[in-house]
């Protein structure tokens, strides 16, 4: 059975931003609670490690649609099926970014909660605080080195 969930969120960083922080795969465990590593390969493939409802798998991933900065698309070509999509708007200042998640699930219908609506929300907010913290550092630097 596939498990199908979308989340979404307001982010205070231009779009541009958000896009290279979602091309930055390498950085998905940091927000991205069952994403254990990312080892990127090339522009297209990337190795992750995940862990979901305590199994571990490791998978290949390629990149299947890349529209910068609105879309990046990916599925797993390994192991258990995955697949993803994020969309970025322009929404005033900042940026709306729509996440949808595809996965197969053994067994009931139950399972696969660990990717369910909430922990991906909880995901997109770390992503959130991430992207903003680091804007907000990056303008206190420019703030600093015009003051010095």
């Amino acid at each position: 059975m596939t498990t199908t969930q979308v989340a979404q969120i307001h982010v205070d960083v231009p779009i541009e931003e958000a896009y290279r922080r979602w091309t930055a795969v390498e950085s998905f465990p940091d927000y991205i609670d069952a994403i254990d590593s990312v080892r990127r390969i090339d522009e297209v493939r990337s190795r992750w490690s995940a862990t979901i409802e305590g199994v571990s798998d490791d998978f290949y991933v390629d990149i299947v649609d890349q529209t910068p900065p609105e879309r990046i698309a990916w599925q797993s070509t390994d192991g258990v099926f995955h697949n993803g999509r994020v969309d970025l708007s322009r929404d005033g200042t900042g940026t709306r970014i729509v996440l949808r998640m595809a996965w197969e699930v053994e067994g009931d219908e139950g399972t696969g909660s660990e990717l369910g609506d909430r922990p991906m929300q909880r995901d997109l907010e770390r992503f959130k605080a991430l992207v903003e913290g680091a804007a907000a550092a990056d303008d206190d630097a420019e703030d600093g080195a015009v003051a010095s």
